[in-house]
């Protein structure tokens, strides 16, 4: 089947290559010769920008090695030192910072950035007096840059806040002419005075800080009066303590973060790279000309009726190029033999919304959905390209299926992993039908505030993450619908009336969506959302477009139709079309063409796999046509794939990544698009490929891939874990080890089905340190915990205990999850030895890859479609003799679910993972339970431990038989014999330093398909903000040890990327024939930002021991949160680091001004 339309297909599927790119360059510059026109400055532009983009993934040797081979060709290029200074400091080696700053300083003596950059450096040695000369040069050489004056200030007050008092004034007042509406100068400014008793100058920055304060919450609003109060009593340190906790309730005002990022880098950041040659000449090209000459040649599609009712360009198959599908006469033609009922008129014209794509059931082969005014239908592919009706089998009432509908869309409402469906009734609210992963639907109505809808969009318009839908009524009114996770929605906001079609898409490159809208005036509108005020507001695009009456049958399209690196739109109506080209500023014009474009365009697609986008439609007599593109400049494309990692053992996000984001750059030139369906088409201008692709997909992780390291045309989604709790290290001597995850019993707000989260059964948490694994150095043990995933950690307690135990024993600590939690103690064994055999169900002999603990792994089960759930199996394990009691010990690591997918399977018939069910052998051929549920092992490199001492036994045959669902891959499977716990000896480190540092993220890596991904601390990939952090207050730098030594709820608040630095003196030697092993102790939370995590979008609210349940009601402040209203000076002297996901967003958008902010 489909041959016909196969023909395509090589010409979409492009080869990567090495980027050649064709730049133009200004005249300006001092380049010796003519290197600005030769290929080693062609060269040389496309790898500064090359390593620009891929600094801001996990690829930071791949940049590193792009902006050295800029030094090497152009040892002149200041700005090239200078940033491979940056990637030094970033990878914590300080001195080769320092070096290749100083050549930058020699190059551009009086160059602001590098000042700036190489103060850095030197703060960071310790050097704050050489970092205070350089930020006094750099602010000599650039007195307008407020961050300067800022940083300058603080190491001022850093080095001796009395000495300096004078200069810092001097210099918050120099920031105070350039900035007098900032509100955290204003406050610097009042903390300032008060330290030094002028209150009345004190007073009249609060007067001007006052005039901003209405569009502060009530709670600040109201500290803001308890500070003016306290000004009157003259009592200075009470009054600065108010002002703290003023400063920290205005740390979640989005103002107050945009003044704070005028004045300093975001908190997740390690210095910033200077984004412009400063030797070189800059290159100019960033979008291309449009072309002009665009002309549209119509003729008629190749199908199989010469009449259409409708007609799109649909991708049935993920190998296959999009072809043509009609319906026509009553009939949805997918070719001459394939043809479907539609439910609907087989005579009228249908609108474009009648027929979807969706891979309903996972198999990355597309299926259709089609409404009608008789009803809905759903037809499944089948191996051999026919379609099945499936509707009757879905579960849907029979009021549902005959309905009188006008469209059809796909989406992913509740971000599970799937895709469900939206039916628009010609008059009532719209019908959700949630897909329930076992070929059912449930209907739901999430949109009731919008009635006759007649068209939708699905994206994220806030920046949070989550889409958003944007429906269109049948009275021209558009609302918007903002996600709150977990498949709910607000009521809608009115964002416009009277519009007739909409589109979404980033038509300015800022890396947001605009909502754009035809008006019945044929006024064309963009609506955006302020980031700040939360706000709606909309500008004018254009005024001279194509009036109309008719919702539904208006069509937007954002589209490269020239290819120049612009979005730009087609406007079609029943009547004609118009084209509005993006020009170099990406300011739109209409295309001035001497023929008159059909109206009644459908689709957008590449019809004859040129690189060039065609129109597809039907004219309202019922004629289909195509307008076949062409045009004066060839300017490049790329059509790429975006794909799940496969049919088994994921199911994190839908087949073909719908909902999701992709954003690419090549050189200047920088685009976002939506993943709408399989292929998304992205105009390259002049250069010859898309140099880095950067992939949001739907459930939030990130994918960074580049054209140099083979980037091809369909880009696999990665399986990686978004949360696995923190991570712990030790050291050597030599090199830091990687031990395992932790906290793993405490997660909040891990969804467990549609309704409930999982409670916190144990928040303590001990796992064993191999002794291979941790030497002390010079009488101290170095112990690292790491935050490097999707994920909030909160430390409440840690220490390092000494067990001395006999030699010749081992110790181990069962580091199960299960419920009830299991005991943590310490238990002492014999040496553990190999069992005598274990199978599996299919009797496979696992003997010998499980005999020791080698890292080599077992995966006796078959995977399901979902990450973490297996089909059931079972191991069967035959015991040595023993006359001792005995311990079975089983290591291996587990791959979880998470929140989204446990979501997802919660709404079907599918169970979810079952934990271990031990059974023993009675020795007649049958079995007894010894556990129902036995929980799972608790993460990465973790033993658990089954006590076989009661367990019954038979004599004759000693066997022990594990059956589960679960992703448990195992290493070893050994049995110890039982040994007294008074021969042990526990000891508590003393410890004597307890960091919090900004690390950044380790290089991952995997042995094989079997091995879990673990990371290497010797290499950090990236120190850029990696997740679309939790946003909240989280602790500040430096010493934390007051928040450690207690279980209390005072606790260290980790974001990822921080890392807690644990230093433990050693203890005295063990006594004669006693050997010492080590266990880790922590008490703590973890939560991820899991879409479907409960509250996972904050760090609010904030645990606390004794919580009965982790709820988010949406009413939570910092003031009202039982843990701040207990230790509110925590969030003075500690919790004052405000992180927002603000460069996870912006991280591909650069340009010359992006260091300075302004």
């Amino acid at each position: 089947m489909f041959t016909q339309f196969k023909k395509n297909s090589s010409a979409l599927s492009v080869c990567a290559s090495l980027l050649a790119a064709v730049v133009l360059v200004s005249c300006g510059g001092n380049a010796d010769g003519d290197a600005e026109s030769g290929a080693e400055y062609n060269e040389a532009v496309a790898d500064f920008y090359m390593s620009l983009a891929a600094s801001q993934t996990d690829q930071s040797r791949f940049a590193f090695n792009k902006m050295n081979d800029v030094a090497v060709a152009f040892p002149e290029e200041a700005a090239a030192w200078a940033n491979l200074g940056v990637y030094a400091m970033r990878q914590g080696n300080l001195e080769l910072a320092a070096d290749r700053l100083s050549r930058a300083r020699n190059l551009q003596p009086e160059n602001a950035d590098i000042l700036f950059l190489s103060s850095m450096v030197e703060s960071r040695r310790g050097a704050i007096g050489e970092s205070i000369s350089l930020l006094r040069q750099a602010a000599e050489a650039a007195p307008e840059r407020p961050r300067i004056l800022f940083a300058l200030a603080a190491e001022l007050e850093r080095e001796d806040d009395v000495a300096n008092a004078e200069e810092i004034s001097q210099v918050l007042g120099r920031l105070y002419d350039l900035a007098p509406d900032n509100q955290v100068v204003l406050l610097e400014l009042i903390r300032v005075a008060v330290k030094e008793n002028r209150f009345e100058e004190a007073e009249s920055y609060l007067n001007r800080l006052s005039d901003m304060s209405s569009e502060w919450s009530a709670e600040n609003r109201d500290q803001f009066m308890t500070v003016r109060d306290e000004l009157g009593s003259g009592n200075a340190s009470d009054l600065l303590l108010e002002l703290s906790f003023l400063r920290s309730g205005l740390g979640s005002e989005s103002e107050f973060q945009a003044d704070l990022l005028d004045l300093q880098l975001p908190p997740t950041d390690v210095g910033y790279l200077i984004t412009e040659f400063l030797h070189l000449p800059e290159p100019s090209v960033e979008v291309a000309e449009p072309d002009t000459q665009l002309t549209f040649t119509r003729s008629v599609p190749e199908l199989p009726e010469e009449r259409a009712q409708w007609l799109k360009g649909v991708t049935l198959l993920e190998d296959a190029p999009p072809f043509p599908v009609a319906i026509s006469g009553g009939e949805v033609v997918v070719d001459n033999e394939v043809r479907l009922d539609f439910p609907g008129s087989s005579s009228e014209l249908l609108p474009e919304a009648a027929f979807t794509e969706i891979d309903f059931n996972y198999n990355f082969r597309n299926d259709i959905a089609v409404a009608g005014s008789d009803g809905f239908r759903l037809y499944l592919q089948n191996d051999d390209q026919t379609f099945s009706d499936i509707t009757a089998g879905t579960e849907l009432n029979s009021d549902i299926i005959n309905d009188r509908y006008f469209g059809i869309w796909t989406f992913d409402a509740d971000m599970d992993g799937d895709l469900d469906l939206l039916l628009a009734r010609y008059e009532g609210v719209p019908v959700m039908l949630r897909n329930n992963g076992d070929d059912t639907l449930t209907a739901m109505e999430p949109f009731s505030g919008s009635t006759g809808v007649r068209q939708f969009s699905w994206a994220d318009m806030d920046g949070d993450g989550v889409p958003e839908a944007v429906l269109l009524d049948r009275r021209g009114n558009l609302r918007v619908y903002k996600n709150l996770r977990g498949g709910e929605f607000d009521d809608g906001t009115m964002i416009g009336e009277g519009r007739t079609a909409i589109t979404v898409a980033d038509l300015n490159a800022d890396a947001r969506f605009q909502i754009i809208s035809a008006g019945r005036d044929g006024e064309i509108r963009t609506a955006s959302i302020d980031m700040r005020s939360s706000q709606w507001s909309e500008q004018q695009l254009t005024q001279a477009g194509i009036g109309s009456e008719a919702p539904g049958f208006n069509h937007l399209f954002a589209a490269d139709i020239d290819n120049n690196g612009a979005l730009d739109l087609v406007h079609s109506s029943p009547d004609r079309t118009q084209i509005w080209l993006g020009d170099t500023g990406r300011q739109l014009s209409l295309l001035n063409r001497p023929e008159t474009l059909p109206g009644g365009v459908m689709s957008v697609f590449d019809v004859d796999g040129d690189d060039r986008l065609d129109l597809l439609g039907v004219s309202s007599d019922l004629n289909p046509f195509q307008l076949m593109n062409s045009g004066t400049k060839q300017y490049f494309a790329r059509s790429i794939r975006a794909r799940a990692s496969g049919t088994e053992g994921d199911r994190r996000i839908n087949s073909f990544g719908i909902g999701g984001e992709m954003e690419v750059r090549s050189g200047l030139l920088y685009q976002k698009q939506l993943i709408e369906s399989p292929i998304v088409h992205f105009g390259l201008g002049e250069y010859e490929e898309a140099q880095m692709l950067r992939i949001i997909w739907p459930n939030g992780s990130v994918q960074a891939e580049f054209a140099e390291l083979g980037m091809g045309a369909t880009i696999f989604n990665e399986q990686i874990l978004k949360g696995s709790c923190p991570w712990l290290f030790t050291g050597d001597g030599e090199e830091m080890h990687f031990v395992t995850d932790i906290l793993w019993r405490s997660p909040l707000g891990l969804r467990i089905n549609a309704l409930e989260t999982a409670g916190v059964e144990q928040t303590l948490d001990r796992v064993r340190i191999p002794s291979e694994k941790i030497e002390s150095v010079d009488g101290y043990y170095d112990v690292r915990i790491t935050a490097e995933l999707w994920e909030s950690h909160f430390f409440d307690y840690v220490s390092l205990v000494a067990v001395d135990h006999p030699e010749g024993s081992e110790i181990f600590i069962d580091e199960r999850f299960a419920f009830p939690a299991p005991d943590l103690s310490t238990n002492v064994m014999g040496r553990p030895l190999p069992v005598a055999n274990v199978t599996d169900e299919r009797g496979n002999d696992l003997t010998e890859r499980v005999s020791e603990l080698d890292e080599t792994y077992a995966q006796p089960f078959v995977k399901t479609k979902y990450q973490g759930l297996t089909e059931e199996h079972s191991i069967e394990i035959a015991l040595n003799e023993s006359e001792a009691a005995q311990w079975l010990v089983l290591s291996g690591w587990l791959r979880p679910t998470d929140s989204s997918i446990n979501l997802a399977l919660s709404q079907g018939s599918i169970d979810s993972p079952q934990g271990l069910h031990v059974e023993v052998s009675t020795g007649d051929g049958s079995w007894t339970t010894l556990h129902e549920n036995y929980g799972f092992p608790a993460g990465k490199l973790k033993t658990i431990l089954i006590d076989l001492e009661k367990a019954g036994l038979a004599d004759q045959i000693r066997k022990v038989r594990l059956t589960t669902t679960t992703e448990i891959y195992w290493d070893s499977i050994l049995q110890a014999d039982k040994m007294n716990p008074s021969l042990i000896t526990e000891t508590d480190l003393q410890p004597v330093q307890m960091d919090l540092r900004y690390r950044g993220f380790s290089e991952w890596y995997r042995v094989n398909d079997t091995s879990p991904k673990l990371p290497d601390y010797s290499f950090v990939s990236s120190t850029n903000q990696r997740w679309r952090d939790l946003e909240g207050f989280h602790t500040r730098f430096g010493d934390v040890s007051e928040l450690l030594q207690n279980i209390d709820d005072r606790y260290v608040i980790m974001n990822a990327g921080d890392e807690l630095l644990l230093r433990f003196e050693e203890a005295a030697p063990p006594r004669e024939g006693y050997t010492r092993s080590y266990v880790f102790v922590s008490d703590g939370w973890e939560k991820d930002g899991d879409y479907n995590t409960e509250a996972s979008a904050t760090v609010l609210p904030l645990p606390y021991h004794g919580q009965q349940n982790y709820t988010f009601t949406g009413t939570e402040t910092l003031f009202n949160d039982p843990v701040f209203k207990k230790y509110p000076e925590d969030w003075v002297n500690y919790h004052t680091r405000y992180i927002t996901p603000y460069n996870f967003i912006n991280a591909l958008v650069f340009g010359p001004d992006e260091q300075q902010n302004e």
